[in-house]
């Protein structure tokens, strides 16, 4: 976590907002530090006296710190310098469905897509006609519909993954650009690769076996990208705090789209823009039913459509979600992800833009 981008930032009190107060967080100890870069350390509010930790630069702000990390444990204090050999004996030892290979094969589909185009091992295209960086050219399509006079603020990249939506938004806008994920490991990549330049990882083959890929990436430019993990559904920032808000395929991943949505009109500043691209893959585990956005009660008069809904969200009536209005244009974005060497799942987004009144 970059002390300057604390500092600019000026992050308030997850669990303060709960309650709708805004209580700016501080910079209680540092343990660690690499230059501007607080590697372990703690925030705190002084309002309340919630403790949020920095671990390995990331801070986690969330409302209930507690409970996030006795979910998150695991992947929290992972060892990532397993040797490959003692790696695959531990996968095989774990088996399916264990926590070990549910992290290695999401890393592996992920990573693989933001970051595989610079593997020097890498193929151009995977069996089913997949071929990484799908993430980065769904973005340049998205980014295609945000207007050119955007207000003066920052960036927010809302369910960044590994970081690669982070690192191009980075190069393309000359403002300071958070990336955002609730998920531990997913994070930890994203900050390695986007700050440090490195990408190393589990690349599936196939079952439990997994080929270790160790490569160098372009960074962001020095300075302006950062990530911490945040929920999207209770965001740690002042209103009116972006002028930009990126949401890559990560609505249908929230417990509740629709108020995702109202965080975002929240922390967006007047005139600026949310872009958001969604293939509407709902699944009951993470969202309950009456919460999607389309994909069922067919009977009503949207007809079950997501896009249809979602439309209705960002457009003035009963079903707005604050103040965000679309803007005409809305693209179809084909995204892909990598299951292992004989398996690719494609998807169509929608890509849709907004602008908060």
């Amino acid at each position: 976590m970059f002390i300057s981008h604390f500092n600019s930032l000026r992050p308030v009190c997850p669990n303060c907002r709960t309650r709708n107060e805004t209580a700016e967080l501080g910079l209680a100890l540092v343990e660690e530090q690499d230059g501007d870069d607080v590697v372990s350390g703690i925030v705190g509010c002084g309002a309340c006296g919630a403790e949020y930790p920095v671990i390995d630069g990331l801070p986690i702000l969330v409302p209930d710190v507690r409970r996030y990390i006795q979910d998150n444990l695991f992947y929290l204090i992972a060892r990532t310098d397993l040797t490959p050999a003692v790696e695959s004996l531990v996968g095989d030892a774990s088996g399916p469905g264990s926590m070990f290979e549910s992290a290695r094969q999401h890393l592996s589909s992920y990573v693989w897509d933001h970051w595989g185009e610079f593997d020097p091992e890498e193929q151009l295209h995977a069996n089913g006609g997949a071929r990484p960086g799908a993430v980065a050219r769904a973005l340049d399509a998205a980014l295609a519909m945000a207007g050119s006079d955007l207000p003066e603020g920052p960036v927010l990249d809302i369910g960044c993954g590994a970081g690669r939506s982070v690192r191009e938004v980075a190069t393309r806008h000359d403002r300071t650009v958070l990336g955002i994920d609730l998920g531990a490991s997913l994070a930890r990549t994203a900050r390695r690769a986007v700050v440090g330049g490195e990408v190393d990882y589990g690349r599936r083959r196939i079952g439990l076996t997994y080929d270790r890929r160790r490569f160098d990436v372009p960074t962001a430019p020095e300075g302006r990208a950062d990530i911490w993990i945040c929920d999207v559904l209770a965001l740690p920032f002042a209103d009116e705090s972006f002028a930009l808000v990126v949401g890559m395929n990560v609505l249908d991943c929230l417990g509740n789209p629709r108020d995702g949505l109202m965080e975002m009109d929240r922390v967006l500043a007047r005139d600026g823009e949310l872009v958001l691209t969604v293939p509407f893959d709902w699944s009951a585990a993470v969202t309950p039913v009456e919460s999607w956005i389309g994909g069922h009660s067919q009977r009503g008069p949207h007809g079950g459509s997501g896009e249809t809904i979602l439309d209705h969200l960002l457009t003035d009536g009963p079903l707005a979600a604050g103040s965000l209005r679309r803007k005409p244009c809305t693209v179809e974005i084909p995204w892909h992800v990598r299951l292992h060497e004989r398996s690719c799942m494609h998807y169509q987004t929608y890509g849709i833009a907004a602008r908060r009144g």
